[in-house]
Order: C-alpha cells, then sequence, then structure tokens
C-alpha cells in the first residue's frame, strides 16, 4: 500500500466512527455532526495519523504496562497454607485492570464549567450531612421527609453528633456523571463513604503517559499530582488537637478489597499506611496501631470500610471488618474518620428529588449539576408515578446494602411488574425509580477499528479550607460492549484516562513534591518505623518465598545440565551423579513424589517431564511456579509497601512461568525465571532503606537460604560416594549455589591441609565472607534482628553462629560423616525454632473478634 492510501485509510478511522456515533440518538465525546470536538483536535490528529494497526499496539502496550505494575481490581479468595495457619485468607486471581488508550479530552472552559458544579454540589452534601448529624433542621422543617432519611441504611444514629474538626464534614466526595442526549452532564451516584478511584485515575495518567508520549508532550494538561497534596491538606486539618505529627492510616477490608490497588497506591503517594481492622486497637478511648515495635496512636483513619462495618461493639455485631470502640473514641474527638462514619445516608437516592430545594434554601443558589428525574416512592404522589410508569423506569432500592441490583421496568413481564409494584407499596420508603438515562459515547480501540461505548465520569473533590479542590480529570470508565448500559469494574469495564487541557496562560500549580515510594516504604510521613504485624509477617514470607523459587530454579537448572549430558548413558559415573542429583532435588525442594524411592524408577528413566513440572506447575507444593505465586500473593497483601518496579520484575516473572509452551527449552526458562529473582533481589539490596520493614523481609530471605543450603549439604556432601561420584556431585552443589568459581580458584591456590570436600564444606557452610553460605546468612540475621531490637530470636541466631565458628572439619567428616549429618540436622532444627521465634514475637494476629449483639430483655425473650 502506498504511503497516500495508508493516510487516507488512516484518517478513515475517525471518519468511519463519526458515522457511526452520528447516526445513533446521542452524544460523542470525540465527536459531532460538525466534526470532531476541539478539545480532542490533537488526539483525532494521532489517530488518524497512527491508523488501526499503531492503535492496536498502543493497545497491547496499556495491557502490557497494566500488567507489569500490577494493577489489578477484585479478587477471587483461595486459602494459602501459611496465611491458613494464621487463620486468614488472601486473594489469588484478582481480575487485571482494563484501561483504553484513548483518552477522555475536556478543554478548559468546558471543565471549568464541570468543576464549578462538582464543587457546589460537595459543598452542598457537605451541609446536609452536617444538618443530618447536627440539628436535623431538614426534617423538623420539612424540606426532606423524615422517612427518606431514618429509613436509608445509611444512617447511623450511634455516629449522631461525631463532628470531624476542620472546615468541613464531607472532606473527600466523588460524584458519578454521565451526558445526556441533550449534551448536559447529570449526577447518576454521589460516592460519600469511601469512594474509590483516585489512585486508579493516577495509573492510568502514567500508562497513558508512556504509551502516547509524544501526544502527552503536545498537549498541555492539568496534572494530577496536586490533588494528591490538597488531600495530605485536608487529612491533617481533620486531626484532632495534638502537639506532634497527625497520625493517618487508611483502613481497608484488606487484600479481599476489590480496589486493593487503588489503597495502595493513595498509601504511597500520601505517605500513609495501609491497616487492616487486627492492625488496630482500642483502648483508653484512643485508637492505636499495632506494630512489631509496640502500639503507635493514630489521629486519622480515612476508611474504605462501610460505615455500619466499622465497629461490631456500636453498629454491626457480625461484622469482621471493625474495630470495637472506633465510634466510642470517635466520639470523644481522640480519632478523626475520614469520610464520616454516618456519611453513607447521602448516597440515598431518595435524597435527589430534595437536593435543588436544599440548594436553594441552604446555598442560595440554583443547583447547577441536575440529577437523572428520581421518584422516591415514600412521596405518594411520587409513588403512584412509579407505579404507573413501571415498565419505562429503572427502580432501585433506596438502600444498596441486602437489596436487589437496578431493576429496568421494560424488562420484566407483566407479571413481574405486577409483582415488583406489590412490593413497592407494600415498604414504599424503601425505593426509588429513576427515567433511563442515554448516556453519552467515547471511542476504543477494537480489532475492527474504533468502536463507540456508553461512558462514565467519576469526579472527585476533596475539602480545601472553605471550599473544594476538584481533581482535574477523574476516572473514565466504559460499557464492556457497545449496545450495552451496564459499566462496571467488576463485571470488567474498560477505563479511561481523563485529560483536562489549560490554557498555556493558566499557570500550573502542581503542590509539594509527594513522597516516592521504595521497594519497602520505610518512615512514612505519618512517623511510622515499624510495620503492623501482618505486614511484617507478608514481607518476610515474601522474601521466603521469593528465596526458595530461585534456590529452586537454580538446583533443577544444574540437574536438567546432567540429564542432557547422561540420562542416556545408563551405568556411567555421570549418570550416578545424574540420580544424585535428582534425589537432591527431591530432597533439597521437599516434593513428593520425586525421584527417590521405587516408584520413582520412570521418573528417574525419562526425568526431564517432571522437572519441568517441578519448574512451572504451580500445583506442585514446592515448585519454582508455585513458591513464585506465594511470593506474589504475600506480595499482593502489602502492595502498599511496594513500588511499580517490584510488580514489573514479579508480574514478568510469572508470565514466564505461566505462557511457557511445552517446546520452551527449560533451560532457557529456568534463567529467564532467574534472572527476574535476581533483579528483585537486586531492588532489595540496592534500593532499600535499612529500617524494620527491611529487615523482616531480609530475615526471611536469610532464614530460607540458610535452610536450602543446609539441605543441600545433607542431600549431596554429607553422603558418601565413590570419588568421581562424589567430585562431580560436589561441583554441581557448589554450582546451584552459585560459588563454584571460588571453588576453583582456591583448589587452585591451595587448600592448606583441607581435603577438596572439606573446602567444599567451608566454603558452603563456614566461610562468612561468601554470601551463599550458612555462616553468612546467620550474621545477616543477627544484623537484622539486631535492627528491630530483638530479645527473642536474637540469642538463638547468635548462639548459631558460635555453633558454626566452632565446627571442625576433621571431625566432621570422621565416622562415616555420621558427624556432619547430626550437626546439619541441629542447624535445621536450631533454625527452625529461631523462625518460630520470630513469628512467635512479631507476626501473632489478634484473636478473631466474636460477634457482638446488643441482647434486650423484652418480656422474658430474647430480641436480636
Amino acid at each position: 500500500m502506498s504511503a497516500a492510501a495508508s493516510a487516507e485509510t488512516s484518517s478513515g478511522l475517525i471518519d468511519d466512527y463519526r458515522d457511526v456515533v452520528t447516526s445513533s440518538d446521542g452524544v460523542d465525546e470525540l465527536v459531532t455532526l460538525e466534526g470532531v470536538r476541539e478539545a480532542s483536535e490533537p488526539l483525532a490528529d494521532q489517530v488518524g495519523g497512527a491508523g488501526l494497526t499503531a492503535l492496536l499496539a498502543a493497545r497491547a502496550a496499556a495491557r502490557r504496562f497494566v500488567a507489569d505494575d500490577g494493577i489489578t481490581y477484585g479478587a477471587s479468595i483461595t486459602p494459602d497454607e501459611d496465611a491458613a495457619a494464621e487463620g486468614r485468607q488472601i486473594p489469588t486471581e484478582p481480575r487485571e485492570w482494563e484501561l483504553d488508550p484513548l483518552p477522555l479530552t475536556f478543554g478548559a472552559g468546558e471543565w471549568s464549567t464541570l468543576e464549578q458544579g462538582v464543587r457546589q454540589r460537595a459543598a452542598l452534601l457537605d451541609a446536609v450531612l452536617t444538618d443530618l448529624t447536627g440539628e436535623q433542621r431538614l426534617v423538623r422543617d420539612g424540606v426532606v421527609p423524615g422517612a427518606a432519611v431514618y429509613g436509608h441504611d445509611g444512617w447511623l444514629p450511634q455516629a449522631d453528633g461525631i463532628q470531624v474538626p476542620g472546615p468541613r464534614q464531607l472532606v473527600m466526595p466523588a460524584m458519578d456523571l454521565a451526558r445526556d442526549r441533550n449534551g448536559t452532564w447529570r449526577v447518576f451516584a454521589d460516592r460519600t463513604q469511601a469512594p474509590s478511584g483516585a489512585g486508579y485515575a493516577m495509573a492510568n495518567r502514567r500508562i497513558i503517559a508512556r504509551v502516547l508520549p509524544d501526544l502527552h508532550r503536545q498537549v498541555d494538561l492539568a496534572r494530577l499530582r496536586g490533588f494528591f497534596f490538597q488531600v495530605q491538606k485536608a487529612l491533617v486539618a481533620a486531626a484532632p488537637q495534638t502537639d506532634d505529627v497527625p497520625r493517618v492510616v487508611i483502613l481497608t477490608p484488606g487484600a479481599l478489597s476489590a480496589a486493593a490497588f487503588d489503597e495502595a497506591l493513595q498509601s504511597t503517594v500520601l505517605g500513609v499506611p495501609v491497616v487492616e481492622s487486627e492492625d488496630l486497637v482500642s483502648r483508653d478511648g484512643r485508637i492505636w496501631m499495632r506494630t512489631t515495635s509496640g502500639l503507635t496512636p493514630v489521629d486519622v483513619i480515612m476508611r474504605r470500610v462501610e460505615g455500619d462495618a466499622i465497629d461490631q461493639l456500636d453498629l454491626r455485631g457480625d461484622s469482621r471488618l471493625g474495630l470495637p470502640g472506633l465510634v466510642e473514641a470517635a466520639r470523644l474527638g481522640n480519632v478523626s474518620v475520614v469520610n464520616p462514619i454516618s456519611s453513607g445516608v447521602l448516597e440515598n437516592p431518595a435524597l435527589i428529588p430534595y437536593l435543588p430545594q436544599i440548594c436553594r434554601q441552604v446555598l442560595g443558589e440554583d443547583l447547577l449539576l441536575a440529577s437523572t428525574q428520581t421518584w422516591w416512592a415514600g412521596d405518594p404522589t411520587h409513588l403512584s408515578h412509579i407505579v404507573t410508569q413501571l415498565g419505562s423506569l429503572v427502580v432501585k432500592p433506596a438502600s444498596r446494602s441486602g437489596a436487589t441490583n437496578s431493576i429496568f421496568g421494560w424488562q420484566l413481564s407483566a407479571q413481574e411488574r405486577d409483582d415488583l409494584a406489590m412490593r413497592i407499596q407494600a415498604e414504599p420508603w424503601r425505593w426509588t425509580a429513576q427515567d433511563p438515562l442515554t448516556m453519552s459515547t467515547a471511542p476504543v480501540v477494537t480489532a475492527g477499528g474504533l468502536e463507540p461505548r456508553h461512558v462514565v465520569l467519576r469526579t472527585f473533590a476533596v475539602a480545601d479550607e472553605e471550599d473544594y479542590a476538584v481533581m482535574p480529570g477523574g476516572l473514565g470508565r466504559v460499557s464492556v460492549r457497545a449496545d450495552s448500559g451496564e459499566i462496571s469494574s467488576l463485571t470488567g469495564a474498560m477505563s479511561k484516562d481523563v485529560w483536562v487541557r489549560v490554557d498555556s496562560e493558566t499557570p500550573r500549580t502542581e503542590g509539594e513534591v509527594l513522597p516516592v515510594s521504595s521497594l519497602l516504604e520505610g518512615t512514612s510521613a505519618a512517623g511510622y518505623a515499624a510495620p503492623a504485624p501482618r505486614v511484617a509477617a507478608d514481607l518476610y514470607w515474601m522474601g521466603r518465598y521469593a528465596e526458595r523459587a530461585e534456590a529452586a530454579a537454580r538446583l533443577l537448572r544444574v540437574a536438567d545440565n546432567l540429564v542432557d549430558d547422561h540420562a542416556a548413558r545408563p551405568g556411567t559415573t555421570g549418570h550416578a551423579a545424574m540420580l544424585a542429583i535428582l534425589g537432591a532435588v527431591t530432597e533439597v525442594m521437599a516434593v513428593r513424589p520425586g525421584f527417590i524411592g521405587e516408584e520413582a524408577q520412570e521418573r528417574r528413566a525419562d526425568p526431564l517431564p517432571h522437572l519441568r513440572e517441578l519448574t512451572l506447575d504451580p500445583r506442585i507444593v514446592g515448585s519454582v511456579a508455585y513458591a513464585t505465586h506465594r511470593a506474589v500473593i504475600a506480595a499482593q497483601a502489602v502492595r502498599e509497601s511496594l513500588s511499580l518496579d517490584t510488580w514489573l520484575v514479579m508480574s514478568r516473572l510469572e508470565r514466564t512461568l505461566q505462557h511457557a509452551l511445552p517446546q520452551d527449552d527449560l533451560q532457557e526458562l529456568l534463567m529467564e525465571t532467574i534472572e527476574g529473582l535476581l533483579a528483585l533481589a537486586g531492588i532489595g539490596v540496592e534500593s532499600l532503606i535499612r529500617d524494620p520493614a527491611w529487615a523482616f523481609a531480609d530475615a526471611g530471605k536469610r532464614v530460607e537460604r540458610a535452610q536450602q543450603t543446609i539441605r543441600l549439604l545433607a542431600s549431596v556432601i554429607a553422603v558418601e560416594r565413590t570419588p568421581v561420584v562424589e567430585g562431580t556431585t560436589t561441583e554441581a552443589a557448589l554450582l546451584a549455589a552459585e560459588s563454584v568459581i571460588t571453588y576453583r580458584r582456591r583448589l587452585t591456590a591451595g587448600l592448606g591441609g583441607m581435603s577438596a570436600l572439606q573446602a567444599a564444606l567451608d566454603l558452603l557452610l563456614r566461610d562468612r565472607t561468601n554470601p551463599r553460605s550458612v555462616a553468612f546468612q546467620v550474621d545477616r540475621l543477627v544484623e537484622g534482628l539486631e535492627l528491630i531490637d530483638d530479645e527473642a530470636a536474637l540469642p538463638q541466631a547468635r548462639a548459631i553462629v558460635d555453633q558454626i565458628a566452632g565446627l571442625d572439619l576433621d571431625a566432621l567428616f570422621a565416622d562415616n560423616r555420621t558427624p556432619l549429618v547430626r550437626t546439619l540436622t541441629r542447624l535445621g532444627t536450631d533454625l527452625r525454632e529461631t523462625h518460630r521465634s520470630i513469628d512467635r514475637a512479631y507476626f501473632q494476629r489478634k484473636t478473631p473478634g466474636r460477634n457482638v449483639q446488643w441482647v434486650q430483655w423484652n418480656g422474658g425473650e430474647e430480641s436480636w
């Protein structure tokens, strides 16, 4: 195809797309009947100049960057062997975040109008919340029906009267907007409890800046970092009076949270730790964070837990996400909860019909951002309209908890509509209905070209002194299919970056430079130096599993080499050495069945398939894939402590192991895996502040490497064989322990009275200068335990150091090496006891809370 023809085809993408959307009854965010929207002209030029092939490459790049950064949404649950012992579950297969490469683009003028409406609505919702949790004049004066408030699940009388310091009660609201067929932006949902998505918006921006670098540099955009600086200020302003820097935490449902990535990224950007309820305790009317060095007071809780689940004592007794005593601490003014515990009442759609009047009465202004036309069935007039027009309305429960999703009246049969009408009439205060909203569309990249999808914009605001600051952009989401109006990240809805263009004359205000994470976040802006026990445990096991995967990969690589050289030559010394190392694979990796025993004869005759399983099969406990996946799982539980560089390495490691083909060379796969694990270890060595969080991750690594080396020595060096076989197996063990070059150099330089076998044992067991020796690992373990001021495991670790230093090589090799076997067994036992001491001292979980139910004596009967 000629260059001219190619250009014509490329520009035709926009023309074809415009033909599709202008023939429909709706509005599009890229084009109109007259042509491309002015704000989107640079994007349209990029699309027209690139062509479909380049756009598909951009889509693939976006997916690759999403995977590399570990961006996920939602999770499925599976018990983990180590976590199960601690009484918890963790996510394993969260959904990968979907991001279209084409951003939504707003001009400065259009965004300014929209921003003004968002700020006004935030102020209005704040005024409503302040009144409902205070004087309740709106209800007493009849502006809002009491049943519309008190019948909503978000109304929590237990939190009545609790006030948050600072200029606003509603600190961080968000709103979901869509443009109707007339081009008017309408709010169809207020998000006031714990709105998620600001972190995803930041992640989207980072990726699209890499996917479309030229366009990103060309277009003058409002930046997002300043918004998070405003969030920092708002959290500090909401803190109770303190003489110290306010200590802020993000309370999350845990690794099971659907928006765990969003919480982790905001934690990293804001410089505050993510905690679960088990990381907190209530004592003396205050909230404290449990750390490995004791209790630390908490001043502000930025919650991501539903309000009614936040305290089992005062609220839902069956909650596993809350902390008994939190409501009381907030009432005493000793901790601020952001957003307030009772803010969920603002998400009540039954309030929507009354917002215009409230706005005029409270703010003295007309409401700038209209909502979708809404009726509340608790009003008799509205109820009559809902029942008679049921077939053309979207019916919604006023409360989300325990109720059905939205019901589309036109999809119901006549009998179903009658049944629904009866339900509504039986409990009218529980139901609302809205006119269907024809949302605007935006283009997404598909294999067939640009395809229109319905679009929703989530905007974010934060209290800023006497007003609200609005994120210049937000989170765009589009429907899964062109013919669907359903837009939910849980069902795989794609997201979009949202660009707000600024006038060249407009000065940029970026705010201060925000904290940048390393692999493990050290002392945060809130002053936390020691991690919570849960975090310390996951960091420790991340270190152990990563080291376990590396040790297994190295040993399998050596075994595979021996199989290539000697599998076809039974009866030779090389074949005998190969069998010995295959046995070591089984012992060191602790996999059964393996290459030992009569039942393993077939596997010894053809070792390669089993070696491949031990590399790639995550179902085999002890395999490289299993250990790598467990390291990723542990990392997911503390993802706020990890940088994107870490996820880049881990995601590529998993892809290497998950996407391997049967014809792929095993040596190459193992080398790629080792390279990835070395990169992960390199981040830890070169990039980390030596703080307590690092100490726990490193301790896991040291304990695991020492154990792996001891097992290797026990299965190779401690077993007597013929001298020729022994020489081959010894070199194989040294190669697996990455010490063979030093060993050979020492052989050349002279061993000073030691035998070659003693020199190998000395190098891997006693040599404190060898980074792979047992002695080196225990020395580093002692340093890490000293860093955290340990008193439990440190004496045991020091005793192991002394034990190794006092070993006599001649004595170890006496009596058919029986002393060596006993010594290695004792060292392994002592290391396990050291691990148990660390576990008992630092990783113990809080006892799972019991359900707290209130029992009222009522005429001799218990009423729950």
